[in-house]
């Protein structure tokens, strides 16, 4: 586990410089992709509900935002955790897995 949180720190870290220094130049309308956003999400969706690597994706992932955002600190953490924990109770509560039983 300790291998794959600091695979995600590095990954959190390299693609927060890339959207604070890269993406805001490829903008559509004033509006830019959060790449940090949908990778988070998409590590919650898919990874099992009892697990807490993506509430700790979420805790990084926010930090890192909240590091080079002119925002006051704790905001994008607080999102991110909040956007993580909403999507473990969904999936708890009203996504079934199936599951295949030896006959």
């Amino acid at each position: 586990m300790l291998k794959k949180i600091l695979f995600l720190i590095i990954v959190f870290y390299i693609l927060t410089l890339f959207q604070t220094s890269f993406m805001p130049f490829f903008d559509i309308n004033g509006l830019t992709i959060n790449l940090v956003l949908v990778l988070v999400i998409l590590i919650n969706l898919f990874e099992v509900p009892e697990k807490k690597i993506g509430l700790w994706s979420a805790f990084m992932a926010g930090f890192f935002l909240d590091v080079w955002s002119s925002m006051p600190f704790g905001i994008e953490i607080l999102i991110f955790v909040l956007v993580a924990v909403f999507i473990k109770f969904i999936l708890k509560k009203y996504v079934q897995i199936p599951t295949f039983e030896k006959v």
